[in-house]
């Protein structure tokens, strides 16, 4: 505010640009004029119970130590019980919502971590215009295929308790496990209609076996598109034999997976597979749909197939 209000800058100007009011402006430039420290003045009430110093060490803690194995970070809550038994990390006891508090008080945050993904396929965009065009202008018979792998089966060992008035339905957390399941899905975008089978693996005779399943419940003489992402069973010998067969078209070996997805992809046979970009499985729209099972529990994912 001094430099600039010195550089022949007008207050309402630096008011402005550096986001602050024009009272604010005026005080640090009148406490420039009369040479008064520019340090904040000392303010009433108690004390900080803890320094700067403590509050860096707080941020150093959450940047430098993982709590276990596998876990992205720490909770406020768990933190504070940790460094309440390791006293000798920070020398004092920090509760939850002071622990918060430091941590929201600076705009950097390097103890947060989001995973982001590269741009490794030379023809993305290419990809990406080719399958949006298929959502704007979508074939007759077009699918969404996907798999979600890992569903854990559970079933509630006593019934839930019906809502009443200003009541809410109760649950018992108590359950049994039955394993886990593979979801084998298709969309179909034009409706939102899934067809789905829940399995014991996701290899390449139980995707071909779920494939041929979705294949016989549409017209035998229709085109078929379907849109997948690059996972190897989607492209290998196996399957491209699968679509030849579905397709009443020769299938000739071909060694490279490049060549094995150009042949899929091609337009000249019955069923045609549309693959999307390398690390671009978003946009897949099944995966979607994969996003609103997460949000519902597992028995009740099971049971819907």
């Amino acid at each position: 505010m001094i430099a600039l209000h010195g550089s022949g800058i007008r207050i309402p100007a630096i008011s402005w640009f550096l986001n602050r009011h024009s009272t604010t402006v005026r005080r640090w430039i009148s406490r420039a004029k009369n040479n008064k420290t520019l340090q904040d003045l000392k303010r009433i009430g108690s004390p900080a119970v803890y320094s700067l110093q403590i509050k860096l060490k707080t941020i150093a803690f959450y940047c430098q130590v993982s709590p276990l194995p596998g876990c992205a970070g720490w909770s406020s809550r768990w933190a504070a019980k940790y460094l309440e038994a390791h006293n000798d990390i920070l020398g004092c006891a920090p509760s939850h919502s002071t622990i918060r508090r430091s941590l929201n008080a600076h705009a950097l945050r390097p103890y947060l971590h989001k995973y982001f993904l590269t741009i490794t396929d030379a023809d993305f965009f290419p990809k990406m215009d080719h399958v949006i065009d298929l959502y704007l202008n979508p074939p007759e018979y077009l699918f969404n295929f996907d798999e979600c792998p890992g569903i854990q089966a559970t079933h509630p060992l006593s019934p839930n308790l019906p809502a009443a008035p200003g009541k809410p339905q109760y649950e018992d957390p108590s359950y049994k496990r039955n394993g886990t399941v593979d979801l084998l899905a298709f969309l179909n975008p034009k409706d939102g209609k899934v067809f789905g089978r829940c399995t014991d693996n996701h290899n390449t005779q139980t995707l071909i076996g779920v494939f041929k399943e979705h294949v016989a419940t549409l017209p035998s003489d229709a085109p078929l598109h379907y849109i997948m992402d690059n996972l190897n069973t989607h492209f290998n010998e196996e399957f491209c034999k699968t679509v030849a067969a579905l397709s009443n078209v020769h299938y000739s070996y071909l060694k490279t997976g490049t060549e094995r997805r150009q042949w899929l992809q091609s337009d000249n046979k019955r069923i045609v597979i549309h693959f999307v970009p390398f690390h671009g499985s978003w946009l897949n729209m099944i995966e979607i749909w994969f996003g609103i099972l997460n949000n519902l529990k597992s028995r009740q994912i099971i049971t819907m197939f």
